[in-house]
């Protein structure tokens, strides 16, 4: 997922910053999966629990991504040009089968209190990666029009001037 990201920042990067907001907000939902389930550089390093406010936090992060594509992003290129509109409704119904997988992961985590609360995490987290491998796909399909009308947006004001 990392090596997808990364070529989402060189494809999309520097477009706009709703786009720069978007990866980057990725990149930091990815960071913190990959701490939460011990996995440094891609790699799994030592089987342990994570504590409880890793937990907690990972599932804030959760949310805030969640919540800005729903909100801001889909909303902007639902909103800005027919083919967002076109698209978003095509995707939005698997974007929304992720989401709803996401929360429930939050539902079940948000409010542990205690590392009794955390034996089946393990499990939760190869569930939830393949999760958000399918969301990221998805996203990727949004990035690339909302990148597209933003350039062609830039070349016809330019070429108005």
């Amino acid at each position: 997922m990392l090596t997808e990201l990364e070529l989402a920042e060189q494809k999309w990067g520097g477009a706009s910053r709703l786009i720069d907001r978007w990866l980057h907000n990725r990149r930091e939902l990815l960071s913190q999966y990959f701490k939460l389930a011990g996995i440094p550089y891609g790699k799994r390093d030592k089987k342990s629990l994570p504590e409880v406010a890793q937990v907690h936090l990972f599932c804030e992060h959760l949310v805030d991504y969640i919540s800005e594509c729903h909100f801001r992003v889909i909303n902007q290129i639902m909103h800005s040009f027919p083919e967002g509109q076109k698209l978003t409704d095509q995707l939005l119904p698997k974007l929304l089968e992720t989401t709803e997988l996401l929360l429930d992961f939050i539902d079940k985590y948000a409010d542990v209190e205690s590392d009794d609360m955390l034996f089946e995490l393990d499990d939760d987290l190869a569930e939830l990666v393949n999760t958000l491998e399918t969301r990221l796909q998805l996203e990727d399909r949004l990035l690339q029009v909302l990148y597209t009308y933003r350039v062609k947006r830039e070349e016809a004001m330019q070429s108005a001037v």
